[in-house]
């Protein structure tokens, strides 16, 4: 018993040094990137705009997918440099997070609207299939596969450390 004693007092210490050694060095300068490669999820919702059905095969090529909503504080914060990206012509899909539409499209008209189109995700079911756990959070699409995710804002910081690597890298755009 006293044995058993002396090794949990002497393993108990050792094990929070250890862990705290590890979080301490770990190198990952974001955390909130993600460079896993999938294929973006099959779907079928609407625009926000004229409630048309889009359907994934509806967009083609490179571009960006930020998640968003009137309700999040973040997205707001993050808005004017998605602006910036869309006046130097990166194209942007915008994915409307459990948000209502008339809430969403206020939004856009007092803000601005950076996105070539806007999916309304009304129940999330895309998000969820893409993996998102809130907004915003951005996806770098490649021919159709999702090859960088961030979550939350994206600045001209994240920019250029998380997803200009990987589109010189890929040649995109």
């Amino acid at each position: 018993m006293k044995a058993l004693l002396k090794l949990t007092v002497l393993i108990v210490p050792i094990s929070f040094i250890l862990m705290f050694f590890l979080l301490l060095t770990d190198d990952t300068p974001y955390p909130g990137a993600d460079y896993d490669v999938f294929d973006m999820p099959q779907f079928q919702l609407k625009n926000l705009q004229d409630n048309e059905l889009i359907f994934n095969s509806d967009i083609q090529g490179d571009y960006i997918v930020n998640i968003w909503a009137s309700w999040c504080i973040t997205c707001r914060i993050e808005h004017p440099y998605l602006m910036n990206l869309s006046k130097q012509g990166m194209p942007i899909i915008g994915l409307n997070y459990k948000d209502e539409r008339r809430d969403a499209i206020d939004w856009l008209e007092k803000y601005g609207n950076p996105y070539e189109t806007v999916i309304h995700d009304l129940k999330g079911t895309l998000a969820l299939d893409m993996g998102v756990t809130g907004a915003p959070e951005t996806f770098l699409v490649n021919n159709g596969e999702i090859v960088a995710h961030y979550q939350g804002e994206i600045n001209p910081s994240i920019w250029a450390d998380v997803f200009m690597p990987v589109i010189d890298d890929r040649e995109m755009f």
